[in-house]
């Protein structure tokens, strides 16, 4: 006996469903925050107490390695809390959208985040770094591989993953996408808890959520921040005296650049808002 063929029957008289939030909404990233502050005190003070017992061998490498370590847990940690978070609210296996891009988009993407850095590092230098602060950074960052695998490889992505891949990505079902590349950039730069990266944090935030929404892919953003970071971090084998492009090119050169750049970047911008169209997963 052949299976009965499926009943479809409508309920016109039953009440609408209500859709609920999908994961995240800008109130539940509080606890996001406070859940990524809360991994990080706990790792700095393992760290902490390792060190103390360790001072024998506790070279500048083998430091930069711990903090790799501890970057990537903290990190993966977060990541783990959301995506379970995600997968709760919404009843489905999480997408991490690394979904392929056009390769006409990468030289864009990769030329329109260099004229970017000159327009950052300009932001930047509104809230100067305290000199206790900048010996802070380069103790932390001792120009050897493993402090550059954090910065150029790590960071982009992990953070692309968890700001565009999983929190803009429940953002834009849930607000407008200027709403939400507008909180996710407020997240990605308050993560970095400090304000002379938050502010241009915040800034390559906008750039960085709105080439998600493009692409619907994190990795573009992944190559985007892996190439700004990769020029911060060519800056700071420099001498002091010439870091920052208004010290190694001087006033008229410096003016012309950020002319160039400006332009490169609106006409990088217009491009990809041609060629690329947002699509729904």
């Amino acid at each position: 006996m052949d299976n009965p063929e499926p009943l479809n029957i409508d309920y016109p008289n039953a009440a609408p469903v209500i859709a609920k939030f999908v994961y995240p909404d800008w109130k539940s990233l509080y606890k996001l925050f406070f859940m990524f502050i809360l991994y990080s005190i706990v790792g700095a003070m393992v760290l902490v107490f390792f060190w103390r017992d360790a001072k024998d061998w506790a070279t500048p490498t083998v430091k930069s390695l711990s903090n790799l370590v501890l970057y990537i847990i903290t990190m993966l940690l977060t990541i783990r809390y959301a995506i379970r978070k995600s997968n709760k609210q919404s009843f489905s296996t999480f997408n991490f959208s690394f979904n392929r891009i056009p390769g006409w988009l990468v030289p864009v993407i990769i030329i329109s985040a260099l004229a970017l850095i000159v327009g950052l590092e300009r932001i930047s230098s509104l809230i100067p770094m305290p000199e206790y602060v900048q010996k802070i950074f380069e103790k932390t960052f001792t120009k050897n591989v493993f402090s550059l695998v954090t910065a150029i490889i790590a960071a982009p992505i992990l953070e692309e993953i968890l700001c565009r891949g999983i929190i803009l990505k429940g953002l834009l079902k849930n607000y407008s996408p200027r709403t939400a590349i507008l909180i996710s950039a407020i997240f990605f730069g308050v993560i970095h808890l400090n304000p002379w990266q938050a502010l241009t944090g915040f800034c390559a935030g906008l750039f960085l959520g709105w080439i998600f929404y493009k692409t619907q892919s994190v990795i573009p953003g992944i190559i985007i921040h892996a190439t700004i970071n990769i020029t911060a971090s060519l800056f700071l084998f420099l001498p002091k005296h010439q870091r920052g492009l208004f010290n190694l090119l001087g006033m008229p050169y410096y003016i012309l650049l950020c002319v160039c750049a400006t332009l490169i970047f609106v006409g990088g911008c217009v491009i990809i808002q041609k060629k690329t169209l947002p699509t729904t997963d």
